[in-house]
């Protein structure tokens, strides 16, 4: 099957510097999320940003997880199948994380490389993430598209308030990722990141969190008076994300997409009038 011809793409650098050298920081010291070309990644990114898809080179012995309905395109000889690993597994994904209970796996039994493309289930940018690096990074419900390899588990952390439960847009669970390998997020819109320094706040709307490093705490603090809370289009909580540790946010995320797409529905006139 014939590669893209675009450039391969980079993985994720450390967490103190930008993303890379071209990246737009914004005043307020957050910094665009960008691509960058690696000359050593066997997997690639290409797209709109509203629009993306993921291309894997499986190497002999080697397999790509993903969540279910997320093939565009693979190479004939790539043997497929589904499991949940584990009833645990696969209940945690399904009732904590928002995922699938269910994984499909493509698995190269060949001597020669085979290709995979994915792509998110709804209009996204994807973000890989080196586990390697960010072991134990906390992600956004519905935000998991792939993995490489098999070195890498999703889990589950116990929020810890009723507030942070019924306000700050992960549930009663967080979800936390573990392994060596890389792993893909959908994120929708721009994706932006920062750095928090030791007690830095940020305040986010809760439906804009995508990920942040184990080390960020997790609360929500009260938008304001009454008025803000019923006509500031802010509900009645923000998410606030307290340093040290990287942070990740999307201006676009499935939540609000749904909610918006849910008003532009309301709104939409009926058939037109009729003819004489």
């Amino acid at each position: 099957m014939p590669q893209l011809s675009m450039p391969p793409q980079a993985e994720m650098v450390q967490m103190s510097m930008p993303l890379n050298a071209d990246a737009r920081q914004l005043r307020s010291g957050m910094v665009e999320w960008s691509r960058k070309p690696s000359p050593n990644s066997t997997w690639q990114i290409t797209g709109s940003d509203y629009s993306q898809l993921l291309e894997v080179e499986i190497q002999p012995n080697e397999l790509v997880t993903c969540e279910p309905g997320t093939m565009t395109y693979m190479s004939p000889d790539l043997e497929t199948e589904v499991d949940m690993n584990g009833c645990e597994q696969g209940c945690k994904r399904c009732c904590c994380a928002g995922e699938s209970m269910f994984r499909l796996h493509f698995r190269n039994e060949t001597d020669e490389v085979q290709q995979v493309a994915l792509s998110p289930n709804f209009p996204a940018q994807i973000v890989p993430v080196d586990l390697g690096k960010y072991d134990g990074m906390i992600f956004n419900r519905g935000a998991f598209l792939a993995a490489l390899g098999s070195d890498w588990s999703v889990d589950i952390k116990r929020v810890k308030s009723a507030g942070v439960v019924c306000c700050g847009g992960q549930g009663l669970f967080m979800n936390t990722l573990h392994g060596s390998g890389f792993v893909f997020l959908n994120a929708g819109g721009t994706v932006l990141t920062k750095q928090l320094a030791e007690g830095e706040e940020l305040i986010v709307d809760q439906n804009s969190v995508l990920a942040f490093e184990k080390s960020v705490d997790l609360s929500v603090r009260t938008v304001g008076g009454c008025m803000i809370c019923c006509f500031g289009g802010m509900g009645l909580m923000n998410s606030v994300l307290t340093g040290p540790g990287f942070v990740m946010v999307h201006t676009m995320g499935m939540a609000k997409l749904r909610s918006s797409l849910a008003v532009q529905g309301g709104n939409g006139g009926g058939g037109g009038g009729g003819g004489d």
